[in-house]
């Protein structure tokens, strides 16, 4: 159950529902996770909120949107690097630049998650 926590500035927010699923399809896609597996935090900033380097590693950036995926460990590095690349595919897309988006996975283990479960009277 891979949760993403979206930072991006305020200028993007009409275009917040297509970019969840952007990012779904793509953590769907690398993580080979349910579509239904829908968990995601969009945090809006004004500018000057956000400090990133325009240039490191060779890019060329006017923007950024940090996608931080936080998922459960076990998954490989060729998993989390078709997540994260299909998540730039998906955005790019729409249109993203491709180096405005840095996209981070951090693992956590074991009981780190709580979903309640379905509890039938």
């Amino acid at each position: 159950m891979p949760h993403a926590r979206i930072d991006l500035h305020k200028v993007h927010e009409p275009r917040l529902a297509e970019y969840s699923k952007a990012i779904l399809d793509g953590m769907v896609r690398g993580f080979d996770m349910p579509e239904d597996d829908l968990f995601q935090t969009f945090r809006l900033h004004e500018p000057g909120e956000l400090f990133y380097s325009s240039t490191f590693p060779n890019q060329q950036r006017d923007d950024i949107i940090f996608v931080e995926l936080v998922a459960q460990i076990g998954y490989t590095d060729e998993q989390k690097q078709a997540a994260m690349s299909a998540i730039a595919d998906g955005l790019a897309a729409l249109g993203v630049k491709r180096d405005n988006v840095l996209c981070v996975t951090l693992e956590v283990n074991g009981a780190a998650w709580y979903a309640a479960e379905s509890r039938n009277p």
